[in-house]
């Protein structure tokens, strides 16, 4: 019985091991193995129209929501806006107004996702990760009635770095030009060509074959050769959340279906994130009408 007993635990154990490598080759960081940093190089992308929004991506006016309401009036939101006659403008100045709000810290991860809480706390004189970048624009500009996105970004190599293989930023819709406009709170920036603002996709092009692009960057956070040199290789793999929905450690496990991305029709679907945890809870398009439907 004793060896029975034994037999079965040591069964259970390599069957725990090998799931637990399965998920996560680095066991979540503990192993220290992979690339340093990120391949520099910029890739041409190539994707397809497709069929319109297979996936069924809704954007919606959440401004109603109870603590964005709150947020929106604790930080009175609206008198950064008011005197400005365009999205673009008001995109630009709640951006520039959220990216001055703190200093970045990238180990710093704040014991609340609350937007509320983030910028209370940065007041104090904490200072946040580019993700809080990317989250309290993203409720900032939602208690004020955009449509926004958390757009994930990472590199083609992302199965093999250490760390720094991804980034997170946001894509905003401009009801007034009827377009999605890529913004990168941490920094402060937005890109345009030929007096257009870019999305995401557009951008890495405009990078990969050399276009002429111009950069707006109210707080001189960077130059605008440094971003497009370190922002060009992290737009590769694009994703985002299918309509708001986050994904737990339980998911990962099961393997949820939450995320979309986007990714070349040559390119391979990523495994993992940086070794830590295996990337399977997104579907893939190569259509860019499944990534960027049109916002009614």
């Amino acid at each position: 019985m004793f060896k029975k007993i034994i037999y079965s635990f040591i069964i259970l154990l390599i069957c725990f091991t090998t799931f637990s490598f399965y998920m996560s080759p680095r066991l979540g960081g503990l192993l220290e193995y992979g690339e340093d940093e990120i391949e520099k190089s910029v890739h041409i992308l190539k994707f397809d129209k497709g069929e319109e929004n297979t996936f069924g991506l809704k954007y919606a006016d959440i401004s109603s929501r109870k603590d964005l309401v709150e947020l929106k009036e604790k930080f009175e939101l609206y008198k950064i806006v008011d005197s400005l006659s365009n999205d673009f403008q008001k995109v630009l100045a709640i951006q520039s107004w959220v990216q001055n709000q703190w200093e970045h810290d990238g180990d710093n991860v704040p014991s609340q996702k609350d937007a509320i809480f983030i910028l209370e706390e940065a007041n104090k004189g904490e200072r946040f990760r580019y993700v809080e970048y990317s989250f309290v624009a993203r409720e900032c500009l939602a208690a004020l009635g955009f449509k926004v996105r958390t757009l994930g970004l990472m590199a083609k190599d992302i199965n093999d770095v250490k760390w720094g293989g991804g980034h997170v930023a946001n894509e905003v819709y401009l009801e007034d030009i009827d377009k999605w406009m890529f913004i990168d709170p941490q920094f402060d920036v937005i890109l345009t060509q030929d007096g257009q603002p870019l999305n995401a996709v557009e951008l890495q092009n405009a990078i990969a074959t050399g276009g002429d692009i111009e950069m707006i960057n109210p707080n001189q956070t960077i130059s605008k050769d440094d971003y497009v040199k370190w922002i060009g290789p992290y737009l590769y793999y694009f994703y985002v959340s299918i309509n708001g929905q986050s994904v737990s450690v339980w998911d990962r496990i099961i393997g949820n279906k939450k995320q979309l991305t986007l990714l070349s029709q040559d390119a391979v679907e990523p495994e993992y994130f940086q070794g830590i945890f295996r990337i399977n809870n997104s579907y893939y398009t190569h259509s860019l009408s499944d990534f960027y439907p049109k916002v009614r």
